[in-house]
Protein backbone atom coordinates (compact mmCIF):
# COMPACT_ATOMS: atom_id res chain seq x y z
CA UNK A 1 0.00 0.00 0.00
CA UNK A 2 1.51 3.34 -0.97
CA UNK A 3 1.76 6.34 1.33
CA UNK A 4 -1.03 8.17 -0.48
CA UNK A 5 -3.46 5.25 -0.56
CA UNK A 6 -7.11 6.37 -0.29
CA UNK A 7 -7.60 3.74 2.41
CA UNK A 8 -4.69 5.04 4.52
CA UNK A 9 -5.96 6.08 7.97
CA UNK A 10 -3.13 8.62 8.24
CA UNK A 11 -5.01 10.73 5.70
CA UNK A 12 -7.45 11.55 8.54
CA UNK A 13 -4.66 12.45 11.00
CA UNK A 14 -2.54 15.47 10.00
CA UNK A 15 0.20 14.60 12.52
CA UNK A 16 0.57 11.08 11.16
CA UNK A 17 0.52 12.39 7.61
CA UNK A 18 3.42 14.74 8.38
CA UNK A 19 5.42 11.99 10.13
CA UNK A 20 4.93 9.67 7.17
CA UNK A 21 5.90 12.41 4.73
CA UNK A 22 9.12 12.93 6.75
CA UNK A 23 9.94 9.21 6.60
CA UNK A 24 9.22 9.16 2.85
CA UNK A 25 11.72 11.99 2.35
CA UNK A 26 14.33 10.17 4.46
CA UNK A 27 13.83 6.96 2.45
CA UNK A 28 14.00 8.87 -0.84
CA UNK A 29 17.26 10.55 0.20
CA UNK A 30 18.81 7.19 1.09
CA UNK A 31 17.40 5.41 -1.97
CA UNK A 32 14.87 3.16 -0.25
CA UNK A 33 11.51 2.40 -1.89
CA UNK A 34 8.65 1.48 -1.89
CA UNK A 35 6.76 1.95 1.38
CA UNK A 36 5.01 -1.25 2.55
CA UNK A 37 2.08 -1.09 4.95
CA UNK A 38 4.09 -2.64 7.79
CA UNK A 39 6.42 0.40 7.87
CA UNK A 40 3.72 2.80 9.05
CA UNK A 41 2.86 0.70 12.08
CA UNK A 42 6.37 1.32 13.42
CA UNK A 43 6.43 5.00 12.40
CA UNK A 44 3.05 5.84 13.94
CA UNK A 45 3.82 4.16 17.28
CA UNK A 46 7.29 5.66 17.82
CA UNK A 47 8.04 8.97 19.54
CA UNK A 48 10.22 10.01 16.64
CA UNK A 49 9.43 9.02 13.02
CA UNK A 50 13.11 8.35 12.22
CA UNK A 51 13.32 6.05 15.25
CA UNK A 52 10.19 4.23 14.03
CA UNK A 53 11.77 3.75 10.60
CA UNK A 54 14.95 2.40 12.20
CA UNK A 55 12.90 -0.02 14.35
CA UNK A 56 11.15 -1.24 11.21
CA UNK A 57 14.45 -1.83 9.36
CA UNK A 58 15.81 -3.78 12.33
CA UNK A 59 12.59 -5.85 12.46
CA UNK A 60 13.13 -7.01 8.86
CA UNK A 61 16.80 -7.81 9.44
CA UNK A 62 18.34 -4.64 8.00
CA UNK A 63 21.00 -2.51 9.73
CA UNK A 64 19.83 1.14 9.96
CA UNK A 65 23.39 2.32 10.63
CA UNK A 66 24.78 0.67 7.48
CA UNK A 67 21.88 2.00 5.40
CA UNK A 68 22.38 5.55 6.71
CA UNK A 69 26.11 5.24 6.05
CA UNK A 70 25.33 4.60 2.38
CA UNK A 71 26.35 0.92 2.33
CA UNK A 72 25.27 -0.04 -1.22
CA UNK A 73 24.99 -3.78 -0.45
CA UNK A 74 22.82 -3.18 2.61
CA UNK A 75 20.63 -0.68 0.70
CA UNK A 76 20.14 -3.22 -2.12
CA UNK A 77 19.22 -5.89 0.42
CA UNK A 78 16.81 -3.48 2.13
CA UNK A 79 15.10 -2.67 -1.17
CA UNK A 80 14.74 -6.36 -1.94
CA UNK A 81 12.85 -6.87 1.32
CA UNK A 82 10.81 -3.66 0.88
CA UNK A 83 9.73 -4.75 -2.60
CA UNK A 84 8.81 -8.17 -1.25
CA UNK A 85 6.72 -6.67 1.56
CA UNK A 86 5.08 -4.20 -0.78
CA UNK A 87 4.20 -7.01 -3.21
CA UNK A 88 2.60 -9.24 -0.60
CA UNK A 89 1.17 -6.20 1.27
CA UNK A 90 -1.52 -7.53 3.63
CA UNK A 91 -0.43 -11.15 3.99
CA UNK A 92 0.66 -10.47 7.60
CA UNK A 93 -2.81 -9.14 8.41
CA UNK A 94 -4.60 -12.20 7.00
CA UNK A 95 -2.94 -14.84 9.19
CA UNK A 96 -2.93 -15.70 12.88
CA UNK A 97 -0.47 -13.68 15.06
CA UNK A 98 1.73 -16.75 15.60
CA UNK A 99 2.01 -17.31 11.85
CA UNK A 100 2.72 -13.60 11.27
CA UNK A 101 5.54 -13.82 13.81
CA UNK A 102 6.94 -16.83 11.96
CA UNK A 103 6.82 -14.89 8.68
CA UNK A 104 8.64 -11.95 10.28
CA UNK A 105 11.25 -14.34 11.68
CA UNK A 106 11.85 -15.70 8.18
CA UNK A 107 12.31 -12.15 6.94
CA UNK A 108 14.80 -11.34 9.69
CA UNK A 109 16.76 -14.49 8.91
CA UNK A 110 16.94 -13.50 5.24
CA UNK A 111 14.73 -16.35 4.02
CA UNK A 112 12.92 -14.10 1.54
CA UNK A 113 12.12 -16.94 -0.86
CA UNK A 114 10.04 -18.72 1.80
CA UNK A 115 8.08 -15.55 2.60
CA UNK A 116 7.48 -14.79 -1.07
CA UNK A 117 6.31 -18.39 -1.66
CA UNK A 118 3.96 -18.22 1.36
CA UNK A 119 2.47 -14.95 0.09
CA UNK A 120 1.91 -16.41 -3.36
CA UNK A 121 0.25 -19.48 -1.84
CA UNK A 122 -2.05 -17.29 0.27
CA UNK A 123 -3.07 -15.23 -2.76
CA UNK A 124 -3.86 -18.36 -4.77
CA UNK A 125 -5.86 -19.94 -1.94
CA UNK A 126 -7.81 -16.71 -1.39
CA UNK A 127 -8.72 -16.64 -5.08
CA UNK A 128 -9.97 -20.23 -4.83
CA UNK A 129 -11.91 -19.43 -1.64
CA UNK A 130 -13.98 -16.90 -3.60
CA UNK A 131 -15.84 -19.88 -5.09
CA UNK A 132 -17.63 -19.94 -1.73
CA UNK A 133 -19.07 -16.50 -2.43
CA UNK A 134 -20.04 -17.46 -5.96
CA UNK A 135 -21.99 -20.49 -4.75
CA UNK A 136 -23.42 -20.26 -1.21
CA UNK A 137 -23.18 -23.34 0.98
CA UNK A 138 -26.80 -24.36 0.35
CA UNK A 139 -26.18 -24.48 -3.44
CA UNK A 140 -22.86 -26.35 -3.54
CA UNK A 141 -22.06 -29.91 -4.38
CA UNK A 142 -20.57 -31.65 -1.35
CA UNK A 143 -17.07 -32.13 -2.77
CA UNK A 144 -16.76 -28.37 -3.35
CA UNK A 145 -17.77 -27.72 0.24
CA UNK A 146 -15.14 -30.16 1.51
CA UNK A 147 -12.48 -28.63 -0.74
CA UNK A 148 -13.24 -25.08 0.45
CA UNK A 149 -12.82 -26.21 4.06
CA UNK A 150 -9.32 -27.47 3.19
CA UNK A 151 -8.54 -24.16 1.46
CA UNK A 152 -9.62 -22.16 4.54
CA UNK A 153 -7.38 -24.35 6.70
CA UNK A 154 -4.46 -23.69 4.34
CA UNK A 155 -5.02 -19.93 4.52
CA UNK A 156 -4.50 -20.05 8.29
CA UNK A 157 -0.82 -20.95 7.75
CA UNK A 158 0.50 -20.20 4.25
CA UNK A 159 4.03 -21.14 5.36
CA UNK A 160 2.89 -24.77 5.48
CA UNK A 161 1.58 -24.76 1.90
CA UNK A 162 3.97 -26.41 -0.56
CA UNK A 163 4.33 -25.28 -4.16
CA UNK A 164 2.94 -28.64 -5.32
CA UNK A 165 -0.12 -28.07 -3.10
CA UNK A 166 -0.73 -24.69 -4.74
CA UNK A 167 -0.61 -26.12 -8.26
CA UNK A 168 -2.88 -29.02 -7.30
CA UNK A 169 -5.36 -26.70 -5.56
CA UNK A 170 -5.56 -24.50 -8.69
CA UNK A 171 -6.37 -27.52 -10.86
CA UNK A 172 -8.98 -28.81 -8.41
CA UNK A 173 -10.56 -25.36 -8.07
CA UNK A 174 -10.84 -24.93 -11.85
CA UNK A 175 -12.40 -28.36 -12.27
CA UNK A 176 -14.88 -27.86 -9.42
CA UNK A 177 -15.86 -24.47 -10.85
CA UNK A 178 -16.70 -26.12 -14.20
CA UNK A 179 -18.59 -28.91 -12.43
CA UNK A 180 -20.61 -26.45 -10.35
CA UNK A 181 -21.61 -24.50 -13.47
CA UNK A 182 -22.73 -27.73 -15.16
CA UNK A 183 -24.62 -28.88 -12.05
CA UNK A 184 -26.29 -25.47 -11.62
CA UNK A 185 -27.44 -25.42 -15.25
CA UNK A 186 -28.70 -29.01 -15.06
CA UNK A 187 -30.75 -28.41 -11.92
CA UNK A 188 -32.31 -25.24 -13.32
CA UNK A 189 -33.25 -27.20 -16.43
CA UNK A 190 -34.74 -30.03 -14.32
CA UNK A 191 -37.14 -27.77 -12.44
CA UNK A 192 -38.04 -25.69 -15.50
CA UNK A 193 -38.93 -28.89 -17.37
CA UNK A 194 -40.85 -30.21 -14.36
CA UNK A 195 -42.93 -27.02 -14.25
CA UNK A 196 -43.47 -26.95 -18.01
CA UNK A 197 -44.71 -30.55 -18.09
CA UNK A 198 -46.97 -30.00 -15.08
CA UNK A 199 -48.60 -26.98 -16.73
CA UNK A 200 -48.95 -28.42 -20.26
CA UNK A 201 -49.49 -32.16 -19.76
CA UNK A 202 -51.86 -33.43 -22.48
CA UNK A 203 -54.96 -34.99 -20.89
CA UNK A 204 -54.98 -37.91 -23.35
CA UNK A 205 -51.46 -39.10 -22.47
CA UNK A 206 -51.45 -42.41 -20.65
CA UNK A 207 -49.31 -44.52 -18.35
CA UNK A 208 -46.26 -44.77 -20.66
CA UNK A 209 -45.65 -41.02 -20.83
CA UNK A 210 -46.46 -40.63 -17.13
CA UNK A 211 -43.88 -43.31 -16.25
CA UNK A 212 -41.21 -41.64 -18.39
CA UNK A 213 -41.87 -38.33 -16.66
CA UNK A 214 -42.00 -39.67 -13.09
CA UNK A 215 -38.95 -41.92 -13.46
CA UNK A 216 -36.87 -39.12 -15.03
CA UNK A 217 -37.80 -36.71 -12.24
CA UNK A 218 -37.11 -39.32 -9.56
CA UNK A 219 -33.74 -40.02 -11.18
CA UNK A 220 -32.86 -36.32 -11.25
CA UNK A 221 -33.79 -35.87 -7.58
CA UNK A 222 -31.76 -38.93 -6.59
CA UNK A 223 -28.67 -37.73 -8.46
CA UNK A 224 -29.02 -34.26 -6.96
CA UNK A 225 -28.99 -35.75 -3.45
CA UNK A 226 -25.83 -37.73 -4.23
CA UNK A 227 -24.01 -34.63 -5.49
CA UNK A 228 -25.12 -32.47 -2.57
CA UNK A 229 -24.35 -34.99 0.18
CA UNK A 230 -21.41 -37.22 -0.81
CA UNK A 231 -18.19 -35.38 0.09
CA UNK A 232 -16.02 -38.31 -1.01
CA UNK A 233 -16.97 -38.44 -4.68
CA UNK A 234 -14.00 -38.68 -7.02
CA UNK A 235 -13.75 -36.08 -9.83
CA UNK A 236 -14.74 -38.56 -12.53
CA UNK A 237 -17.70 -39.70 -10.41
CA UNK A 238 -18.91 -36.09 -10.16
CA UNK A 239 -18.67 -35.71 -13.94
CA UNK A 240 -20.48 -39.01 -14.50
CA UNK A 241 -23.27 -38.10 -12.06
CA UNK A 242 -23.80 -34.74 -13.75
CA UNK A 243 -23.96 -36.48 -17.15
CA UNK A 244 -26.61 -38.84 -15.75
CA UNK A 245 -28.54 -35.83 -14.49
CA UNK A 246 -28.36 -34.27 -17.94
CA UNK A 247 -29.53 -37.58 -19.42
CA UNK A 248 -32.59 -37.56 -17.13
CA UNK A 249 -33.29 -34.01 -18.31
CA UNK A 250 -33.02 -35.16 -21.93
CA UNK A 251 -35.89 -37.59 -21.35
CA UNK A 252 -38.02 -34.75 -20.00
CA UNK A 253 -36.98 -32.55 -22.94
CA UNK A 254 -38.18 -35.20 -25.40
CA UNK A 255 -41.61 -35.19 -23.73
CA UNK A 256 -41.67 -31.38 -23.88
CA UNK A 257 -40.70 -31.46 -27.56
CA UNK A 258 -43.60 -33.81 -28.29
CA UNK A 259 -46.00 -31.39 -26.58
CA UNK A 260 -44.52 -28.48 -28.54
CA UNK A 261 -44.90 -30.31 -31.86
CA UNK A 262 -48.49 -31.23 -31.02
CA UNK A 263 -49.28 -27.62 -30.02
CA UNK A 264 -47.82 -26.20 -33.21
CA UNK A 265 -49.57 -28.79 -35.35
CA UNK A 266 -52.99 -28.43 -33.73
CA UNK A 267 -52.98 -24.81 -32.62
CA UNK A 268 -55.06 -22.11 -34.32
CA UNK A 269 -52.07 -19.89 -34.99
CA UNK A 270 -48.81 -21.83 -35.22
CA UNK A 271 -46.70 -18.73 -35.90
CA UNK A 272 -47.99 -17.02 -32.77
CA UNK A 273 -47.25 -20.12 -30.68
CA UNK A 274 -43.70 -20.30 -32.04
CA UNK A 275 -43.13 -16.66 -31.14
CA UNK A 276 -44.45 -17.23 -27.64
CA UNK A 277 -42.32 -20.34 -27.12
CA UNK A 278 -39.19 -18.35 -27.91
CA UNK A 279 -39.41 -17.25 -24.29
CA UNK A 280 -39.08 -20.09 -21.79
CA UNK A 281 -41.57 -20.49 -18.97
CA UNK A 282 -38.90 -19.26 -16.57
CA UNK A 283 -38.25 -16.16 -18.69
CA UNK A 284 -41.99 -15.42 -18.69
CA UNK A 285 -42.13 -15.83 -14.92
CA UNK A 286 -39.28 -13.38 -14.36
CA UNK A 287 -40.88 -10.90 -16.77
CA UNK A 288 -44.27 -11.23 -15.07
CA UNK A 289 -42.68 -10.51 -11.68
CA UNK A 290 -40.55 -7.73 -13.23
CA UNK A 291 -37.38 -9.28 -11.80
CA UNK A 292 -33.89 -9.58 -13.29
CA UNK A 293 -33.43 -12.99 -14.95
CA UNK A 294 -29.67 -12.99 -14.27
CA UNK A 295 -29.82 -12.23 -10.54
CA UNK A 296 -29.92 -14.89 -7.83
CA UNK A 297 -33.38 -15.12 -6.30
CA UNK A 298 -33.90 -14.02 -2.72
CA UNK A 299 -36.75 -15.78 -0.87
CA UNK A 300 -37.82 -12.71 1.08
CA UNK A 301 -37.80 -10.39 -1.96
CA UNK A 302 -39.73 -12.93 -4.05
CA UNK A 303 -42.37 -13.36 -1.36
CA UNK A 304 -42.72 -9.59 -0.98
CA UNK A 305 -43.12 -9.14 -4.74
CA UNK A 306 -45.75 -11.90 -4.86
CA UNK A 307 -47.79 -10.25 -2.11
CA UNK A 308 -47.69 -6.92 -3.93
CA UNK A 309 -48.85 -8.49 -7.21
CA UNK A 310 -51.50 -10.59 -5.46
CA UNK A 311 -53.04 -7.49 -3.92
CA UNK A 312 -53.00 -5.74 -7.29
CA UNK A 313 -54.31 -8.65 -9.39
CA UNK A 314 -56.76 -10.28 -7.00
CA UNK A 315 -60.26 -10.73 -8.53
CA UNK A 316 -61.68 -8.67 -5.65
CA UNK A 317 -60.02 -5.64 -7.27
CA UNK A 318 -61.71 -6.22 -10.66
CA UNK A 319 -64.97 -4.83 -11.94
CA UNK A 320 -68.05 -6.91 -10.95
CA UNK A 321 -69.06 -7.84 -14.51
CA UNK A 322 -68.47 -11.43 -15.65
CA UNK A 323 -65.84 -10.62 -18.30
CA UNK A 324 -63.70 -8.58 -15.89
CA UNK A 325 -63.95 -11.25 -13.20
CA UNK A 326 -62.99 -13.98 -15.66
CA UNK A 327 -59.96 -12.01 -16.89
CA UNK A 328 -58.90 -11.23 -13.30
CA UNK A 329 -59.20 -14.89 -12.35
CA UNK A 330 -57.00 -15.90 -15.32
CA UNK A 331 -54.35 -13.34 -14.32
CA UNK A 332 -54.39 -14.61 -10.74
CA UNK A 333 -53.95 -18.22 -11.89
CA UNK A 334 -51.00 -17.11 -14.05
CA UNK A 335 -49.50 -15.28 -11.07
CA UNK A 336 -49.62 -18.41 -8.94
CA UNK A 337 -48.11 -20.56 -11.67
CA UNK A 338 -45.21 -18.17 -12.16
CA UNK A 339 -44.71 -17.95 -8.39
CA UNK A 340 -44.55 -21.75 -8.10
CA UNK A 341 -41.88 -21.88 -10.82
CA UNK A 342 -39.76 -19.13 -9.28
CA UNK A 343 -39.92 -20.81 -5.86
CA UNK A 344 -38.37 -23.89 -7.45
CA UNK A 345 -35.29 -21.80 -8.31
CA UNK A 346 -34.56 -20.96 -4.65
Amino acid sequence: MSVDSPLDLAAFNPQHSQRRADVARIFDAIGLAPFPTQLWRFVDSADDPRQGADDFLRAIGISPARVQAGDAAEIDRANEVLELLFGIDTVFDRVAPKVAAALEARLCSGDYAAVREAAGAADTFERIARLGRRWPKSDRIAVLDAFLEEVEAGLANPLAIRATDVALAERIGDRLSRQMMAFDAAMQATWALHYSLAMRWPPHWGATEAWIRSSALARAESLEKVLRRDRRLRPRDVDMTIRRLESANARLERLTARINRRSVRNGPDAAQIRRKSALTDLDQAFAFFEMDRTSRLDRSALRQRFRALARKLHPDQAEPDAASQQAAHARFVTLNRHYDLLKLQL
